[in-house]
């Protein structure tokens, strides 16, 4: 095990993105190694991170899938990504696969722990764009209770995927939602709801 933690620590100081496959930093890749990523570098990296999911939050809340350089970003390709950019952050260029249920979870867990771990409890109060971390953390679950809960059975819908539950049958190459489902994921039942809510209680 340490020669395995060796190697992820390795691997994550050569960048964020995940891997050389993709130009993407993905939110659920960077919840799943932050602690990794503080072991390793600067922590203003870290922090600027975070914020980038931030500064492309959408109006009601919701949180993308992943940024990259816009150098390297197809804007005009109609068939591809429905890019996202923010006059706040013009570097990069965002995306939300909207099959996905746990875009928004995800930042919110990445956030608990990046304080845990550090301590910085200021972060918090970071100002994104006129509203604070802990302001788009509650937007960005109300985003999901708004737009994504179905009250019947107390779930998240999306769609049915495969692939991490980022891939749909039936779209041509699985990344805009066309079919909705009711999700049954661990992740995205209501006690995980009162999990987050509670973390943002410790945080405070």
């Amino acid at each position: 095990m340490e020669q395995v933690s060796r190697i992820a620590h390795h691997t994550v100081s050569t960048g964020l993105n995940a891997g050389d496959g993709y130009g993407e930093v993905w939110i659920r890749d960077f919840n799943t190694f932050i602690q990794v990523a503080m072991d390793v570098m600067p922590d203003q990296q870290v922090q600027e991170c975070l914020n980038t999911f931030f500064h492309f939050q959408g109006e009601g809340g919701d949180i993308v899938d992943g940024y990259m350089d816009i150098r390297k970003a197809n804007l005009n390709d109609s068939e591809g990504y429905r890019y996202r950019l923010s006059e706040t952050c013009p570097q990069y260029a965002a995306h939300k696969n909207t099959v996905e249920t746990d875009h928004e979870t995800s930042l919110v867990q990445a956030v608990y722990q990046y304080v845990k771990k550090s301590q910085n409890t200021a972060y918090l109060q970071t100002v994104i764009n006129g509203k604070t971390v802990e302001q788009r953390m509650d937007e960005a679950l109300q985003y999901l209770m708004n737009e994504k809960f179905n009250k019947q059975y107390g779930l998240i819908t999306g769609a049915t995927t495969a692939d991490w539950g980022d891939v749909q049958s039936e779209h041509p190459w699985g990344e805009r939602l066309m079919r909705i489902r009711i999700t049954p994921l661990i992740f995205t039942t209501m006690p995980c709801w009162c999990w987050l809510l509670t973390t943002l209680r410790k945080l405070r």
